[in-house]
């Protein structure tokens, strides 16, 4: 009978998830900030295209290809005009640290581009240790210009 209780204390305590979760830590939202950061960077002074490749999720290009992707960022600096800077308006992070582990980031900008500004989220998740572009949404307000 001891080892039927025993048994059945080691299989809960086996079965349980262990985690510890942080929303919007200074230091999560600078590591995301990073990855937001070389992306302006590439696309205001970048050469190399698969830089820039290189910051998304295969998740990203399995909704939007690259082909795509290189045709947003041509039309947004033809049409709206080369970035001149970004002004950071919101960050948040969500981390969940454990047995369940995942790291989701998100980061909204106001940008200044030669013709117009932009707002633009830019969302990210942590895969492998590395943070990733999962999402990248462009918004211009037609009216304020």
């Amino acid at each position: 009978m001891k080892y039927i209780y025993l048994f059945s204390i080691v299989l809960t305590l086996v079965s349980c998830n262990f985690n510890k979760t942080y929303s919007n830590r200074q230091s999560d939202i600078e590591e995301a900030k990073k990855i937001s950061d070389k992306y302006y960077w590439e696309v205001k002074y970048g050469s190399n295209e698969d830089e820039i490749f290189k910051l998304f999720s295969d998740a990203f290009f399995e909704a939007t290809d690259k082909d795509k992707l290189r045709e947003i960022i041509h039309v947004t600096n033809t049409k709206i005009g080369k970035i001149e800077g970004q002004d950071l308006i919101k960050a948040e992070s969500f981390i969940v640290e454990g047995s369940n582990p995942k790291s989701e980031y998100v980061i909204f900008y106001n940008v200044t581009r030669a013709d117009g500004k932009t707002q633009e989220k830019i969302s990210m998740r942590k895969e492998d240790g590395i943070v990733k572009i999962i999402g990248y949404n462009i918004n211009q307000d037609l009216l304020d210009q």
